[in-house]
């Protein structure tokens, strides 16, 4: 099969997958919008062979995520960038994940010109996530917009050859929307094992930071204000008193602008923000904590899961996840018995929940070990790369 992989992010798992598909002898083009910044990359660098090729996508348009209109002028001009990769490399599918829907549906009318199937990935009930991100922002006049991405995402998903959803509240939401059962699979997110090792805390990257003899707790990934900022603010201010400790928050995103300008306060010793470090150190870098750290607002909950849990769990470091007990991130965490799920509405609970695991450290070790066991268990990425073969070829 000729495959073109499509992910609006970069991640590091779709490029794994995009990988093992060409290694099985399909012609896969992966395709990602390089003038994204605010989410982290994988391996993109490495070159393909010659059934594999990955890209990075530019647009004439600056890319801003704060911008209603600017944002929506570049997802459009990265529609129409990948519609043309596909005119260009006539692939027999298209697997298209984190796409904004505007960039959606051009890619879905590129696919059906070319007879090509095309299947949409779910990473997030993108709707949703306008509406609360606009809520903020416009107040009453989100909810008409809102409502206009929801016709567009019901009407995208329902001309999808198969929807492909992470959790099953995506899977429950899409049938509810009149999507018919027989074309939603359930594929859980994953991370590489191969590329996320269980590192020393005394590495290289620790040392270059400072923080290889202190006990550290890391945030790592996009971090925006459905992130809850403010939670890493009050961990901060309360490892002040705690010599020796150390919040290192390596982010992009609304959040991470906000954490910026209201911690100026904090000890520079105890807070330190850095911008993403390069992916072939993800293995050094998440290996310098001793708790790694993910956040979901609870009106989030329902559209989105913090797929950086997975990359957390290879890692081999106990987690610390505020989130609504029932998002498919916290299932996860307590499924592999690999750290602690707490409220994100009280920042008295997150600190507690904190100050337990770094005073405890028979726990951490006990949640590190479950949490690499559960992702060799489960990250097997043949094994994943077989169900969507199976998916790609169903009639």
């Amino acid at each position: 099969m000729r495959i073109l992989v499509n992910d609006f992010c970069g991640h590091p798992f779709q490029i794994q997958l995009s990988r093992e598909l060409a290694r099985r002898g399909h012609q896969t083009l992966h395709v990602y919008f390089a003038d994204n910044s605010s989410t982290p990359k994988g391996d993109t660098e490495s070159a393909g062979d010659g059934s594999f090729v990955i890209e990075g996508l530019h647009v004439p348009i600056r890319f801003s995520k704060h911008s209603v209109l600017t944002r929506r002028k570049a997802d459009l001009a990265y529609g129409r960038a990948v519609a043309d990769k596909v005119a260009a490399f006539k692939p027999d599918v298209v697997l298209s994940a984190n796409m904004p829907l505007d960039a959606q549906n051009i890619l879905q009318q590129a696919a059906r010109k070319q007879n090509a199937k095309f299947f949409f990935w779910l990473q997030d009930v993108y709707s949703s996530a306008i509406r609360f991100v606009l809520k903020r922002k416009l107040g009453p006049l989100s909810g008409m917009i809102g409502a206009y991405y929801q016709l567009l995402e019901k009407r995208l998903l329902g001309k999808s050859d198969g929807v492909i959803c992470i959790a099953p509240g995506f899977a429950k939401i899409v049938t509810e929307w009149g999507i018919d059962p027989s074309r939603v699979i359930m594929i859980e997110n994953w991370a590489p094992l191969g590329e996320i090792l269980p590192t020393q805390k005394d590495n290289a990257w620790s040392r270059e930071h400072g923080v290889a003899g202190g006990f550290c707790f890391m945030y790592s990934g996009t971090l925006g204000m459905k992130h809850r900022p403010e939670l890493l603010l009050a961990l901060a201010r309360s490892l002040e008193t705690v010599e020796g400790a150390h919040l290192v928050v390596i982010a992009a995103g609304a959040g991470a602008e906000w954490l910026g300008e209201n911690s100026q306060t904090v000890r520079k010793s105890v807070l330190t923000l850095l911008p993403f470090q390069p992916y072939k150190r993800i293995s050094e870098t998440m290996g310098a904590s001793d708790v790694l750290i993910a956040l979901l607002d609870s009106e989030a909950g329902s559209f989105a899961v913090p797929s950086k849990i997975l990359s957390y769990l290879c890692a081999s470091r106990a987690l610390m996840l505020a989130a609504p007990h029932d998002n498919h991130a916290a299932v996860v965490v307590e499924r592999a018995q690999a750290g602690v799920v707490v409220s994100p509405d009280s920042a008295t609970d997150f600190v507690s929940a904190a100050k337990n695991l770094m005073e405890n450290a028979e726990l951490r070790a006990r949640y590190a070990a479950n949490a690499r066991d559960y992702a060799e268990r489960s990250f097997n990425i043949a094994n994943i790369a077989d169900r969507f073969l199976e998916v790609f070829s169903r009639r």
